[in-house]
């Protein structure tokens, strides 16, 4: 006979969940096997990675039980952050700036509780031993009240504290971001080559391909090794545009082959960046807002979008001599 996967499968499926095979016992005197189930976000079905991924925890739970555990393995499902949003905002053609809060709020819960209802036909036709009656989402109200009293308690003893810290931003978003949440992709860009000034009024070149943070210039380094170089660490260079001086330092990471050998530290163009700015105890400066505009830190570029005033900026150094050479340059940059 030919095996009709459709029908069997259907039928074993409706007797585990009849039977509550995989129902988790509170009151059990088995040792417990308690698995941390990651909520999957709730802004589409499953796909081929996530029937992957589940299976291999499934396999866990299944194996843990056949050993005697009783297995706590809850069906979950995250309807918080920016995936439900942006595929509402899509989906329906809708800007989260110009819609009522509380509408687009309705929006989401509708739009992530009809995903919900095909992910747990998914994972129940896949086979997974989750158990629905420790379901849990992450926008429930009994979830909310144990998260806020997590931090509570964390607060209270000290684990938690308020400082200003360099986050990912998307400014389309109006939103922090995890890492997993940014997405790289190659472009071209330029290398500018921007003439500092030493104490002498000798011209130091250094290349950039962020002329716009010239403003939060905090320090400049060299590679220790890099006897083109040794003559300016422990002195000031003087920034163009700003006239702010800047001090020359010594590190290890920075590339003699990359540019001139010669690289600003600014508040912040780039994860290297932050890594100087926290081993060099610098001031946080900010010359880009939460809108992705220029600050009044800038000066003149105050307002004006990145790419406006790294044009803008690149014309003045131009106009006064200061900008030697440009080269192509490809890159990767994170997107939301």
């Amino acid at each position: 006979m030919a095996y009709d996967h459709k029908e069997i499968e259907a039928k074993w499926q409706a007797f585990w969940e009849n039977e509550k095979l995989f129902h988790f016992d509170f009151d059990t005197k088995k040792p417990i096997y308690s698995i941390d189930n990651p909520p999957r976000y709730a802004n589409a079905a499953l796909h081929l990675g996530h029937a992957t991924s589940y299976t291999h925890i499934d396999f866990v739970a299944r194996y843990k039980r056949l050993r005697g555990y009783e297995v706590y393995f809850p069906l979950c499902a995250d309807v918080n952050g920016m995936p439900i949003e942006k595929s509402v905002e899509k989906k329906f053609g809708v800007d989260k700036h110009n819609t009522d809060r509380q509408t687009l709020i309705k929006m989401c819960r509708e739009f992530a509780a009809k995903n919900i209802t095909e992910m747990t036909r998914q994972f129940k036709i896949l086979g997974h031993t989750m158990d629905p009656s420790i379901y849990y989402q992450t926008d429930a109200p009994y979830y909310r009240r144990v998260t806020q009293i997590s931090f509570i308690r964390l607060f209270k003893k000290g684990r938690i504290f308020r400082s200003k810290q360099p986050i990912t931003w998307c400014p389309s978003c109006g939103t922090a971001l995890a890492s997993a949440e940014v997405e790289y992709e190659n472009r071209k860009t330029k290398l500018n080559y921007i003439n500092f000034h030493d104490e002498e009024g000798k011209p130091v070149v250094i290349a950039t391909t962020r002329p716009e943070m010239l403003s939060v210039c905090q320090l400049v380094a060299v590679n220790p090794d890099d006897e083109r170089h040794q003559r300016l660490v422990g002195k000031n260079l003087k920034v163009p545009i700003y006239d702010k001086p800047v001090r020359v330092v010594p590190d290890d990471n920075v590339l003699k082959e990359f540019g001139t050998g010669v690289v600003m530290i600014c508040t912040i163009g780039d994860k290297e960046d932050l890594e100087w700015i926290r081993r060099y105890d610098l001031p946080i400066e900010d010359a880009i807002d939460e809108q992705g505009h220029m600050t009044a830190i800038t000066g003149k570029y105050k307002g004006l979008s990145i790419s406006e005033a790294r044009k803008a900026i690149l014309e003045d150094l131009k106009a006064q001599g200061m900008l030697e050479n440009q080269e192509d340059l490809e890159q990767s940059v994170g997107a939301c």
